[in-house]
């Protein structure tokens, strides 16, 4: 494949992947995971389909800590679902790549316990 192929084939799934999260993400708000992963990764099943699912859960996430109420627990299951999905690697062959991808698990871990973290105190 050409790098001319290769670049309409990606704007091609961007834009497949980008209508599968608009399907998706209200079944993740609803809690319904497992159902909003299968329209994403019909779409895509590797690393391009994890990235979009990673994003997805962590906006979810976002938006969660950011609301007036936030429940916990489900803002720990989006947690949950979006550090599985960030943290998708493809194959690793070198040293090189082991370190890139334990840097970029640690940073996404990072990140996403801050949001947790943000979370108001549970009143007593």
């Amino acid at each position: 494949m050409s790098m001319k192929e290769y670049e309409i084939w990606r704007q091609s799934l961007r834009k497949q992947l980008a209508a599968a999260v608009t399907e998706a993400e209200p079944l993740a708000v609803q809690g319904r995971f497992d159902e909003a992963e299968k329209l994403v990764r019909a779409v895509d099943s590797d690393i391009y389909g994890s990235g979009a699912l990673g994003r997805m859960f962590t906006s979810a996430l976002e938006r969660v800590v950011q609301s007036p109420n936030p429940d916990r627990a489900f803002a720990q299951a989006l947690h949950d679902r979006a550090l599985r999905w960030r943290s998708a690697w493809p194959g690793i062959h070198t040293a090189e790549e082991a370190a890139a991808e334990r840097a970029h698990v640690a940073e996404v871990r990072q990140e996403l316990a801050a949001l947790l973290h943000s979370l108001p105190q549970a009143q007593s």
